[in-house]
């Protein structure tokens, strides 16, 4: 039963294309949610406000122009990988800490609607999407002889902080180019 549920049907190239995909489906419902979530609780958006996202624009224009950033950047990151990995035969070390990075995002997003008790914006693409192909895919990496313990924690000391840095960069880009809304909107 567990070898149906774990197939090595899927090609490893393939899954370093499905980064990309699995991130614009988080992202999506993050996307869709976060305005109106952010909204209708106030005690967070106060938190979030000047730091990230301007209350006077679009919360959701500036939020896609930041996932945007960060997809682009995901989308060549599996582009170089894929080549990396028809050429040497091996992951290489950022992609995968990006997949270290996509399963700890969900594990955050599933803690956090633990936490408050409540539905948070991409909890449900976490726990469906997220978690399970960020683990699956790092578990067939390994499991093939792709990836070791040790290119993994290298690949996430170097996937975490340019994620940090491209979601605030791409905050604060969303901020500069989203025009203030009028009064009537």
């Amino acid at each position: 039963m567990l070898n149906f549920l774990i197939s090595d049907q899927i090609q490893l190239q393939t899954l370093i294309w499905l980064i990309p995909a699995a991130f614009f489906i988080h992202d999506g419902e993050e996307i869709l949610m976060m305005e109106r979530w952010l909204r209708n609780h106030q005690d967070y958006f106060r938190r979030m406000e000047n730091r990230f996202i301007d209350p006077g624009k679009s919360i959701t224009l500036q939020f896609t122009v930041a996932v945007l950033l960060l997809g682009t950047v995901l989308s060549l990151i599996a582009f170089g990988s894929v080549r990396w990995f028809e050429n040497n035969g091996n992951l290489n070390l950022l992609c995968a800490g990006v997949l270290a990075v996509i399963g700890l995002d969900g594990i955050k997003h599933a803690f956090i609607s633990l936490q408050q008790r409540a539905y948070t914006p991409g909890v449900i693409t976490a726990i469906l999407v997220e978690i399970p192909f960020a683990f699956y895919a790092l578990y067939r990496f390994y499991d093939a002889g792709k990836i070791s313990a040790s290119s993994l924690a290298g690949g996430l000391a170097i996937a975490l902080p340019l994620t940090l840095l491209l979601v605030f960069c791409g905050y604060k880009l969303g901020k500069w180019v989203i025009p203030y809304r009028s009064h009537g909107a």
